[in-house]
C-alpha cells in the first residue's frame, strides 16, 4: 500500500468523482487507517470507531463533488470525520448514555515489556484516554488532530472551522485540562 505522500490523493479524487471505484478504494486504503485513530481517540470504543470510518467515507463519497481538487484531500477527510464524530458525541449527550466499559482501551502494549512495564502503559494509556474523553468536544478533537493525526494548526482551523489563532488558543487549554485530569 502506498503512503498519502507516494499517491496524489487530490488527482485519485478527481478520478473517483468521475466513477473510478478502483481510485476511491486507493484513497479508502491510504486514509482509513488514518480517519480510524481519529474516530477511535474521539468516539468511546472500537466498534463505535469503525462504525464511523464507514460512515465517515460513506459521507465522503457522496459528497465528493463537492471536494474542490484545488485544496488536500485528507483534512477534507479530517472534517467530514471530526463533524460526524461531534455529532456522534452531541447524540450520546441527548440521550444521556454512560460510558462503555474500558474493556478494549488502547491494549497496544509494546510486545516485550516486563509485567510491570505493560501494567504502567496500559494505565497511562487509559489515564490518557479518560481525560481525553472529559475534555469538551472541540478540545478533544483539537488534540486528537494536532497529536494523533499530525495536523497543522491550519490544517486543524480548517477541520474545525475556525481560525488558525484560536487553534493555538484551544490546544493550550485542552493542554492545561489534560495536565489537570492527569494530575488527579
Amino acid at each position: 500500500m502506498d503512503s498519502p505522500e507516494q499517491l496524489d490523493l487530490e488527482a485519485l479524487a478527481v478520478s473517483a468523482r468521475e466513477g473510478d471505484s478502483k481510485a476511491w478504494s486507493q484513497i479508502y486504503e491510504v486514509m482509513a487507517p488514518s480517519i480510524f485513530r481519529l474516530c477511535r481517540r474521539a468516539l468511546s470504543s472500537r466498534q463505535d470507531a469503525e462504525d464511523a470510518t464507514a460512515e465517515v467515507f460513506l459521507k465522503a463519497r457522496i459528497r465528493l463533488s463537492q471536494f474542490e481538487s484545488d485544496r488536500r484531500l485528507s483534512p477534507w477527510l479530517y472534517r467530514i470525520a471530526a463533524n460526524h464524530c461531534c455529532d456522534e458525541l452531541r447524540k450520546r449527550q441527548r440521550h444521556a448514555e454512560q460510558p462503555l466499559p474500558d474493556q478494549d482501551l488502547l491494549d497496544l502494549a509494546d510486545p516485550a515489556p516486563t509485567p510491570q512495564d505493560a501494567v504502567v502503559v496500559k494505565e497511562s494509556k487509559r489515564n490518557v484516554r479518560r481525560a481525553l474523553g472529559e475534555l469538551p468536544d472541540r478540545a478533544r478533537l483539537a488534540i486528537v488532530l494536532r497529536y494523533y493525526a499530525d495536523l497543522s494548526y491550519e490544517e486543524i482551523a480548517d477541520v474545525l472551522g475556525i481560525s488558525r489563532n484560536l487553534v493555538g488558543v484551544v490546544l493550550l487549554r485542552a493542554r492545561h485540562a489534560m495536565r489537570k485530569l492527569l494530575d488527579r
